[in-house]
Protein backbone atom coordinates (compact mmCIF):
# COMPACT_ATOMS: atom_id res chain seq x y z
CA UNK A 1 0.00 0.00 0.00
CA UNK A 2 1.07 3.60 -0.96
CA UNK A 3 1.84 5.85 1.74
CA UNK A 4 3.31 9.26 3.09
CA UNK A 5 5.93 9.41 6.12
CA UNK A 6 6.35 12.36 7.98
CA UNK A 7 9.50 12.02 10.08
CA UNK A 8 9.97 13.92 13.87
CA UNK A 9 12.22 16.32 12.59
CA UNK A 10 8.55 17.38 10.28
CA UNK A 11 6.23 17.05 12.26
CA UNK A 12 6.25 20.06 14.39
CA UNK A 13 6.68 22.53 11.66
CA UNK A 14 3.50 20.91 9.31
CA UNK A 15 1.29 20.78 12.47
CA UNK A 16 2.19 23.86 13.79
CA UNK A 17 1.02 25.82 10.29
CA UNK A 18 -1.90 23.28 9.43
CA UNK A 19 -3.23 24.49 13.05
CA UNK A 20 -2.89 28.23 12.50
CA UNK A 21 -4.49 27.94 9.32
CA UNK A 22 -7.25 25.80 10.41
CA UNK A 23 -7.81 28.54 13.13
CA UNK A 24 -8.35 30.86 10.27
CA UNK A 25 -10.72 28.53 8.39
CA UNK A 26 -12.47 25.74 9.22
CA UNK A 27 -12.76 24.58 4.94
CA UNK A 28 -9.26 25.18 4.51
CA UNK A 29 -7.23 22.40 2.63
CA UNK A 30 -3.58 21.18 2.06
CA UNK A 31 -2.56 20.57 -1.40
CA UNK A 32 0.05 17.98 -2.03
CA UNK A 33 2.46 17.37 -5.78
CA UNK A 34 3.71 14.26 -5.81
CA UNK A 35 6.54 13.47 -8.61
CA UNK A 36 9.54 10.29 -8.69
CA UNK A 37 11.49 12.79 -5.90
CA UNK A 38 9.62 14.89 -3.69
CA UNK A 39 6.27 15.29 -2.40
CA UNK A 40 5.01 19.12 -2.03
CA UNK A 41 2.87 19.82 0.55
CA UNK A 42 1.24 23.54 0.40
CA UNK A 43 -0.72 25.40 2.67
CA UNK A 44 -2.07 28.48 3.60
CA UNK A 45 -3.55 30.82 2.01
CA UNK A 46 -2.91 34.82 0.74
CA UNK A 47 0.33 36.10 1.85
CA UNK A 48 0.64 33.37 4.45
CA UNK A 49 1.43 30.29 2.61
CA UNK A 50 4.19 27.36 2.82
CA UNK A 51 5.40 24.68 1.17
CA UNK A 52 7.29 21.71 3.18
CA UNK A 53 9.43 19.31 0.80
CA UNK A 54 9.16 15.65 1.58
CA UNK A 55 12.04 13.25 0.11
CA UNK A 56 10.14 10.32 -1.83
CA UNK A 57 11.48 6.94 -0.77
CA UNK A 58 11.08 3.90 -3.19
CA UNK A 59 8.61 2.01 -0.77
CA UNK A 60 6.06 4.85 -0.43
CA UNK A 61 4.80 3.21 -3.57
CA UNK A 62 3.48 6.86 -4.79
CA UNK A 63 1.90 7.87 -7.90
CA UNK A 64 2.92 10.74 -9.57
CA UNK A 65 -0.22 13.75 -9.49
CA UNK A 66 -1.54 16.89 -7.36
CA UNK A 67 -4.85 16.45 -5.50
CA UNK A 68 -5.44 18.25 -1.82
CA UNK A 69 -7.21 17.17 1.32
CA UNK A 70 -9.26 18.62 4.34
CA UNK A 71 -6.45 20.41 6.05
CA UNK A 72 -8.13 19.44 10.12
CA UNK A 73 -8.42 16.02 9.00
CA UNK A 74 -5.00 15.76 7.85
CA UNK A 75 -3.93 17.08 10.69
CA UNK A 76 -5.52 14.90 13.07
CA UNK A 77 -3.30 12.39 11.38
CA UNK A 78 -0.51 13.86 12.46
CA UNK A 79 -1.31 15.16 15.58
CA UNK A 80 -2.56 11.89 17.26
CA UNK A 81 1.01 10.48 17.35
CA UNK A 82 3.70 11.17 19.94
CA UNK A 83 6.25 12.82 17.57
CA UNK A 84 8.89 10.77 18.36
CA UNK A 85 8.77 8.59 15.39
CA UNK A 86 7.70 8.53 12.08
CA UNK A 87 3.96 9.30 11.07
CA UNK A 88 2.83 6.82 8.03
CA UNK A 89 -0.44 8.04 6.48
CA UNK A 90 -1.70 5.10 4.34
CA UNK A 91 -2.66 6.50 0.92
CA UNK A 92 -5.37 4.33 -1.40
CA UNK A 93 -5.54 4.58 -5.45
CA UNK A 94 -8.41 2.46 -6.71
CA UNK A 95 -9.81 2.89 -10.85
CA UNK A 96 -13.11 4.62 -9.67
CA UNK A 97 -11.56 8.26 -8.89
CA UNK A 98 -8.96 10.35 -10.32
CA UNK A 99 -8.09 10.90 -7.23
CA UNK A 100 -6.56 8.87 -4.29
CA UNK A 101 -7.78 8.00 -0.61
CA UNK A 102 -6.47 8.58 2.68
CA UNK A 103 -7.67 5.34 5.19
CA UNK A 104 -5.52 5.02 7.85
CA UNK A 105 -5.22 4.33 11.27
CA UNK A 106 -3.48 6.55 13.93
CA UNK A 107 -1.96 5.54 16.89
CA UNK A 108 -4.32 4.93 19.12
CA UNK A 109 -6.03 2.40 16.59
CA UNK A 110 -8.91 4.93 15.27
CA UNK A 111 -9.23 5.16 11.70
CA UNK A 112 -9.31 7.87 9.54
CA UNK A 113 -10.23 8.72 5.83
CA UNK A 114 -9.99 11.60 4.06
CA UNK A 115 -11.07 11.44 0.08
CA UNK A 116 -8.43 13.61 -2.06
CA UNK A 117 -9.92 16.87 -4.12
CA UNK A 118 -8.67 18.88 -7.12
CA UNK A 119 -5.65 20.85 -5.92
CA UNK A 120 -6.48 24.08 -4.76
CA UNK A 121 -5.57 26.69 -7.30
CA UNK A 122 -4.17 29.49 -5.22
CA UNK A 123 -1.47 26.83 -4.03
CA UNK A 124 -0.23 25.63 -7.99
CA UNK A 125 -0.46 29.56 -8.33
CA UNK A 126 1.59 30.28 -5.04
CA UNK A 127 4.03 27.16 -6.43
CA UNK A 128 4.38 28.44 -10.01
CA UNK A 129 5.35 32.13 -8.88
CA UNK A 130 7.85 30.72 -6.00
CA UNK A 131 9.70 28.74 -9.16
CA UNK A 132 9.92 31.79 -11.45
CA UNK A 133 9.95 35.07 -8.91
CA UNK A 134 13.25 36.60 -9.60
CA UNK A 135 15.15 35.84 -6.14
CA UNK A 136 18.21 36.75 -3.89
CA UNK A 137 20.26 34.21 -3.01
CA UNK A 138 22.63 34.41 0.17
CA UNK A 139 24.73 32.46 2.21
CA UNK A 140 22.69 31.08 5.19
CA UNK A 141 25.25 31.89 7.88
CA UNK A 142 24.88 35.60 6.25
CA UNK A 143 20.85 35.25 6.76
CA UNK A 144 21.01 34.16 10.35
CA UNK A 145 23.50 36.88 10.99
CA UNK A 146 21.57 39.54 9.77
CA UNK A 147 17.95 37.99 11.77
CA UNK A 148 20.42 38.07 15.12
CA UNK A 149 21.30 41.82 14.13
CA UNK A 150 17.61 43.01 13.93
CA UNK A 151 16.54 41.16 17.03
CA UNK A 152 19.63 42.79 19.12
CA UNK A 153 17.14 46.09 18.42
CA UNK A 154 14.08 43.99 19.79
CA UNK A 155 11.04 45.53 20.84
CA UNK A 156 10.43 45.88 16.84
CA UNK A 157 7.70 46.26 14.11
CA UNK A 158 10.51 46.31 11.21
CA UNK A 159 14.19 46.20 10.29
CA UNK A 160 15.69 47.42 7.29
CA UNK A 161 19.21 47.68 5.90
CA UNK A 162 20.53 50.26 3.71
CA UNK A 163 23.80 48.94 1.54
CA UNK A 164 24.88 51.90 0.42
CA UNK A 165 24.43 53.71 3.58
CA UNK A 166 26.05 51.22 5.60
CA UNK A 167 23.09 51.92 8.02
CA UNK A 168 20.00 50.01 9.48
CA UNK A 169 16.99 51.00 10.69
CA UNK A 170 14.49 49.82 13.05
CA UNK A 171 10.57 50.77 13.54
CA UNK A 172 9.50 51.02 16.82
CA UNK A 173 6.30 52.81 18.01
CA UNK A 174 6.16 54.57 14.82
CA UNK A 175 9.29 55.91 15.03
CA UNK A 176 12.21 54.68 12.69
CA UNK A 177 15.59 54.29 14.65
CA UNK A 178 19.08 54.61 12.76
CA UNK A 179 22.16 52.55 13.66
CA UNK A 180 25.07 52.03 12.06
CA UNK A 181 25.77 48.74 10.59
CA UNK A 182 27.49 46.36 13.33
CA UNK A 183 31.79 46.20 13.03
CA UNK A 184 32.14 43.66 10.82
CA UNK A 185 28.83 43.35 8.91
CA UNK A 186 28.80 44.97 5.30
CA UNK A 187 25.55 44.66 3.72
CA UNK A 188 24.98 43.64 0.24
CA UNK A 189 22.39 44.38 -0.64
CA UNK A 190 18.87 46.18 0.81
CA UNK A 191 15.82 44.97 2.32
CA UNK A 192 12.95 45.67 4.41
CA UNK A 193 11.05 43.07 6.80
CA UNK A 194 8.75 43.18 9.35
CA UNK A 195 9.14 41.03 12.78
CA UNK A 196 7.08 38.16 11.15
CA UNK A 197 9.33 38.11 8.15
CA UNK A 198 12.78 38.20 10.41
CA UNK A 199 11.27 35.68 12.65
CA UNK A 200 10.42 33.14 9.50
CA UNK A 201 13.71 33.93 7.88
CA UNK A 202 15.24 32.99 10.80
CA UNK A 203 13.17 29.63 12.22
CA UNK A 204 14.27 28.62 8.17
CA UNK A 205 17.74 29.08 8.27
CA UNK A 206 18.75 27.21 11.95
CA UNK A 207 16.08 24.41 10.92
CA UNK A 208 17.66 23.87 7.48
CA UNK A 209 20.96 21.93 6.19
CA UNK A 210 21.30 23.88 2.89
CA UNK A 211 24.42 26.70 3.12
CA UNK A 212 22.28 28.75 0.93
CA UNK A 213 18.62 30.56 1.28
CA UNK A 214 16.50 32.48 -1.23
CA UNK A 215 14.81 35.38 -0.05
CA UNK A 216 11.95 37.29 -2.11
CA UNK A 217 10.44 40.63 -1.30
CA UNK A 218 7.70 42.58 -3.12
CA UNK A 219 4.98 45.36 -1.40
CA UNK A 220 3.04 42.78 -0.32
CA UNK A 221 4.87 39.49 0.78
CA UNK A 222 8.18 38.01 1.38
CA UNK A 223 9.65 34.59 0.54
CA UNK A 224 12.03 32.10 1.93
CA UNK A 225 13.58 29.33 0.43
CA UNK A 226 15.91 26.48 0.95
CA UNK A 227 14.88 24.66 -2.27
CA UNK A 228 12.71 22.75 0.06
CA UNK A 229 11.12 24.59 2.54
CA UNK A 230 8.99 28.03 1.44
CA UNK A 231 7.49 30.22 3.76
CA UNK A 232 5.77 33.33 3.28
CA UNK A 233 4.30 36.15 5.00
CA UNK A 234 2.28 39.39 4.29
CA UNK A 235 4.61 42.77 4.47
CA UNK A 236 1.40 44.87 4.22
CA UNK A 237 2.01 46.26 7.76
CA UNK A 238 4.60 47.79 6.00
CA UNK A 239 2.40 50.11 3.33
CA UNK A 240 3.16 53.10 5.11
CA UNK A 241 6.57 53.06 5.93
CA UNK A 242 8.30 55.09 2.92
CA UNK A 243 6.08 57.92 4.44
CA UNK A 244 7.31 57.64 8.37
CA UNK A 245 10.69 59.53 9.42
CA UNK A 246 13.55 59.28 11.27
CA UNK A 247 13.28 60.38 14.58
CA UNK A 248 15.81 63.24 16.08
CA UNK A 249 15.55 63.78 20.36
CA UNK A 250 16.95 66.48 22.21
CA UNK A 251 17.80 64.93 25.77
CA UNK A 252 16.31 66.92 28.31
CA UNK A 253 17.42 65.02 31.53
CA UNK A 254 19.39 62.02 31.83
CA UNK A 255 19.27 59.54 34.36
CA UNK A 256 20.92 56.23 35.66
CA UNK A 257 18.90 54.62 38.80
CA UNK A 258 18.35 51.31 40.27
CA UNK A 259 15.88 49.08 38.04
CA UNK A 260 14.64 47.28 41.73
CA UNK A 261 13.67 50.36 42.96
CA UNK A 262 11.77 51.46 40.44
CA UNK A 263 9.88 47.90 39.58
CA UNK A 264 8.87 47.27 43.31
CA UNK A 265 7.18 51.47 43.65
CA UNK A 266 5.47 50.89 40.11
CA UNK A 267 3.75 47.54 41.31
CA UNK A 268 3.21 49.01 44.55
CA UNK A 269 1.08 52.06 42.58
CA UNK A 270 -0.34 49.37 40.76
CA UNK A 271 -1.30 47.06 43.42
CA UNK A 272 -3.41 50.17 45.20
CA UNK A 273 -6.63 50.16 43.10
CA UNK A 274 -7.37 54.25 43.84
CA UNK A 275 -4.19 55.22 42.64
CA UNK A 276 -4.08 52.28 39.66
CA UNK A 277 -7.67 54.08 38.97
CA UNK A 278 -5.95 57.72 38.74
CA UNK A 279 -3.15 55.95 36.55
CA UNK A 280 -0.56 58.62 36.96
CA UNK A 281 2.80 58.45 38.58
CA UNK A 282 5.06 61.28 39.11
CA UNK A 283 8.75 61.70 38.79
CA UNK A 284 10.08 64.15 40.59
CA UNK A 285 13.88 65.67 39.26
CA UNK A 286 16.26 67.71 40.66
CA UNK A 287 19.99 67.91 40.70
CA UNK A 288 20.80 65.81 43.59
CA UNK A 289 17.39 63.77 43.64
CA UNK A 290 14.78 61.45 41.90
CA UNK A 291 11.49 60.36 43.17
CA UNK A 292 8.76 58.47 42.11
CA UNK A 293 5.65 59.28 43.64
CA UNK A 294 1.80 57.77 42.96
CA UNK A 295 -0.54 60.69 45.08
CA UNK A 296 -4.36 61.10 45.18
CA UNK A 297 -6.20 62.65 48.18
CA UNK A 298 -7.07 59.13 50.28
CA UNK A 299 -3.99 57.08 49.56
CA UNK A 300 -0.63 56.59 47.60
CA UNK A 301 3.12 56.28 48.31
CA UNK A 302 6.45 57.87 47.07
CA UNK A 303 9.61 56.25 47.18
CA UNK A 304 13.78 58.17 46.27
CA UNK A 305 14.89 56.14 43.67
CA UNK A 306 18.73 55.23 43.91
CA UNK A 307 21.18 57.24 41.69
CA UNK A 308 23.86 56.92 39.66
CA UNK A 309 23.37 60.01 37.69
CA UNK A 310 21.54 63.32 36.95
CA UNK A 311 21.76 66.25 35.39
CA UNK A 312 21.77 69.86 36.71
CA UNK A 313 18.36 70.81 36.97
CA UNK A 314 15.89 72.96 38.56
CA UNK A 315 12.89 71.00 40.02
CA UNK A 316 11.08 69.42 37.76
CA UNK A 317 7.94 67.27 37.65
CA UNK A 318 6.62 64.73 35.31
CA UNK A 319 3.41 63.15 34.95
CA UNK A 320 3.87 60.00 33.54
CA UNK A 321 0.78 57.31 32.38
CA UNK A 322 1.45 54.36 35.13
CA UNK A 323 -0.46 51.69 33.18
CA UNK A 324 2.25 52.59 30.55
CA UNK A 325 4.90 52.74 32.65
CA UNK A 326 4.11 49.00 34.04
CA UNK A 327 3.99 48.10 30.87
CA UNK A 328 7.51 48.02 30.20
CA UNK A 329 9.42 44.98 30.28
CA UNK A 330 12.85 46.15 32.05
CA UNK A 331 14.14 42.24 32.83
CA UNK A 332 13.70 42.20 28.62
CA UNK A 333 16.26 45.55 28.87
CA UNK A 334 19.01 44.32 30.58
CA UNK A 335 20.32 42.01 33.33
CA UNK A 336 22.07 44.94 34.64
CA UNK A 337 20.88 46.17 38.25
CA UNK A 338 21.01 49.92 37.24
CA UNK A 339 19.36 51.81 34.18
CA UNK A 340 19.81 54.67 31.94
CA UNK A 341 16.39 56.82 31.30
CA UNK A 342 16.20 60.09 29.13
CA UNK A 343 13.86 62.65 28.53
CA UNK A 344 13.60 63.00 24.96
CA UNK A 345 11.90 66.12 22.88
CA UNK A 346 11.22 65.11 19.21
CA UNK A 347 11.47 68.33 16.68
CA UNK A 348 7.81 69.28 17.83
CA UNK A 349 8.33 69.56 21.26
CA UNK A 350 6.98 66.47 22.48
CA UNK A 351 8.28 64.56 25.07
CA UNK A 352 8.94 60.96 25.48
CA UNK A 353 10.71 58.80 28.27
CA UNK A 354 13.37 56.43 26.75
CA UNK A 355 15.25 53.19 27.95
CA UNK A 356 18.42 51.99 26.78
CA UNK A 357 20.20 49.04 27.32
CA UNK A 358 23.19 50.52 28.26
CA UNK A 359 24.94 53.88 29.00
CA UNK A 360 26.57 53.95 25.56
CA UNK A 361 23.21 53.53 23.53
CA UNK A 362 21.75 55.89 21.62
CA UNK A 363 18.71 55.08 20.41
CA UNK A 364 15.84 53.89 23.49
CA UNK A 365 14.95 50.63 23.79
CA UNK A 366 11.37 51.31 23.99
CA UNK A 367 9.54 54.80 25.45
CA UNK A 368 6.59 55.77 26.89
CA UNK A 369 4.79 58.72 25.07
CA UNK A 370 1.93 59.74 27.51
CA UNK A 371 3.66 62.13 29.74
CA UNK A 372 3.95 65.75 30.29
CA UNK A 373 5.39 68.65 32.95
CA UNK A 374 3.37 68.99 35.45
CA UNK A 375 4.20 72.22 37.33
CA UNK A 376 0.57 72.26 38.92
CA UNK A 377 1.46 69.15 40.80
CA UNK A 378 4.74 70.87 42.72
CA UNK A 379 3.28 71.44 46.15
CA UNK A 380 2.05 68.34 46.37
CA UNK A 381 5.25 66.39 45.57
CA UNK A 382 7.09 68.64 47.75
CA UNK A 383 4.86 68.11 51.28
CA UNK A 384 5.02 64.18 49.85
CA UNK A 385 8.77 64.45 49.66
CA UNK A 386 9.36 66.09 53.03
CA UNK A 387 6.82 63.40 55.14
CA UNK A 388 9.08 60.63 53.63
CA UNK A 389 12.73 62.41 54.44
CA UNK A 390 11.23 62.46 58.17
CA UNK A 391 10.16 59.22 58.26
CA UNK A 392 13.50 57.82 57.21
CA UNK A 393 15.53 60.36 58.63
CA UNK A 394 17.52 61.22 56.15
CA UNK A 395 17.44 63.82 53.06
CA UNK A 396 16.37 62.80 49.34
CA UNK A 397 20.13 63.73 48.06
CA UNK A 398 21.14 61.11 49.89
CA UNK A 399 19.93 58.55 47.44
CA UNK A 400 22.16 59.91 44.95
CA UNK A 401 25.89 58.32 44.18
CA UNK A 402 27.80 60.10 41.75
CA UNK A 403 30.91 58.59 42.79
CA UNK A 404 30.09 55.13 42.62
CA UNK A 405 30.30 52.41 39.65
CA UNK A 406 27.95 51.81 37.13
CA UNK A 407 26.84 48.97 38.83
CA UNK A 408 25.38 46.56 36.48
CA UNK A 409 26.78 48.12 33.20
CA UNK A 410 29.65 45.58 33.04
CA UNK A 411 27.87 42.30 32.27
CA UNK A 412 25.59 43.96 29.79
Amino acid sequence: MAKIVVKPKEQTSINDFLKSVIKLDAEARISFIIDDKICKLIMGAGDNMRIIGLNIEKDWLLKNGQWSLCASSFNQCLSVHSQQANIEVDIEYTSKSSYPHVDTLTEAESRIYILAKEIVAEHLDFLMFVEQAKQLTIPTASAIEMANIANSHTPYDSFEINKEKLKVRIERDNRLIPFDAPKGFVPKFDLLLNKDGVDNLKNLCESTKSKTVTIYTDDERAIFSDGYNVISNSLLSLRDYANKKEINYIVEQRLIISIYSLKDEIKIYRSMNIVKKANEALLYIESNCVMLAGLTEETGGNCFLSTQEINETPPTIYRINLSALSKVKISDITSAKQIKLQMLLDENGKRSLGFYSDTDSVNPYQCIDDIELAPEKMDKVIEAKKALEKKLGKRGEDFSDPQGDALGFDDI
